[in-house]
């Protein structure tokens, strides 16, 4: 099963939670979890390649996760999500949460919360995904993609800063695999690459300090449009892919706020080009 949980927690003591954060609520998410199952945290620290869950960062309730980081004022309210991409980590995830929620506070950068409530914001078996793909595909003509947190791709020790389709289409593809997802060959995904091009977008950079490195990433929206030579098994294998968007985000380090992004098909009339989106984000997001 492919579920999106939502986890929000109360600010039990005033503090300041830092711009870079994902790395901490990473090491909260392993600490409850290793007391539920400790033999899948080791399986999973032991894993090579993508991993089946990712983080985002804190974000203010009722609010979706981005770039602005909340205040921590006692008794404020703040979330985080997680994506998960098996059953046994869905099982293991909500007892451990249920059970933080009784045993007392966590702490996420020297900031001690309790736990409140655990949503379950999305869940569905990937091959539903699949079936809805395979009925939307003929009306499959551009999308867009949101990226909502820092977002960036690696090769060869470098971050690139920009959402080419290969590389979108690759990092989704590791998580539609890591999800259990079908083999698609390696022919469709290569006509997927080269004939689904960038339109339209407005990106921005921005650096996240972890620690030891700085890492570069960019925000932003990227509208994509789909030619007319794929057919209709090839629409439906790149909805397939777009679907683990929600679950999976995008890119490096998603597993520590990175790549948090959204998704929509963006109707063959629709005048919207998502500029006004990216400047609300801007308004209300903050500076990086």
């Amino acid at each position: 099963m492919l579920a999106l949980f939502e986890i929000e927690l109360e600010v039990l003591n005033d503090g300041e939670i830092p711009q870079t954060h994902g790395h901490m609520v990473h090491g909260h998410f392993f600490k409850i979890l290793k007391q539920i199952a400790p033999d899948l945290c080791n399986r999973i620290h032991g894993m090579n390649g993508t991993l089946p869950f990712t983080l985002s960062t804190l974000y203010k309730c009722g609010a979706h996760p981005g770039i602005h980081t909340p205040e921590a004022e006692k008794g404020k309210r703040v979330c985080y999500r997680a994506g998960l991409l098996n059953d046994e980590l869905v099982t293991a995830v909500s007892l451990a949460i249920n059970k933080a929620m009784i045993t007392g506070p966590v702490v996420i950068a020297d900031i001690p919360f309790g736990i409140k409530a655990i949503r379950l914001l999305k869940g569905e078996e990937i091959h539903e995904l699949k079936r809805y793909a395979a009925v939307a595909a003929d009306r499959l003509r551009t999308f867009e993609i949101n990226f909502r947190t820092l977002s960036c791709f690696r090769s060869e020790g470098r971050s690139l800063l920009f959402p080419e389709t290969r590389l979108v289409i690759s990092s989704l593809y590791r998580s539609w695999t890591a999800a259990g997802g079908h083999e698609i060959p390696d022919e469709t995904l290569r006509r997927i690459a080269r004939n689904v091009f960038p339109a339209r977008y407005s990106l921005r950079t921005g650096m996240l300090d972890m620690g030891k490195y700085l890492l570069s990433g960019f925000v932003g929206y990227c509208s994509y449009e789909v030619d007319e030579c794929l057919d209709r098994d090839e629409r439906s294998a790149l909805l397939s892919l777009l679907g683990m968007i929600p679950y999976a985000g995008i890119g490096y380090k998603t597993t520590m706020g990175m790549g948090q992004a959204r998704y929509r098909i963006v109707p063959v009339k629709d005048p919207y080009d998502g500029v006004d989106e990216v400047a609300d984000q801007a308004s209300t997001d903050g500076s990086l």
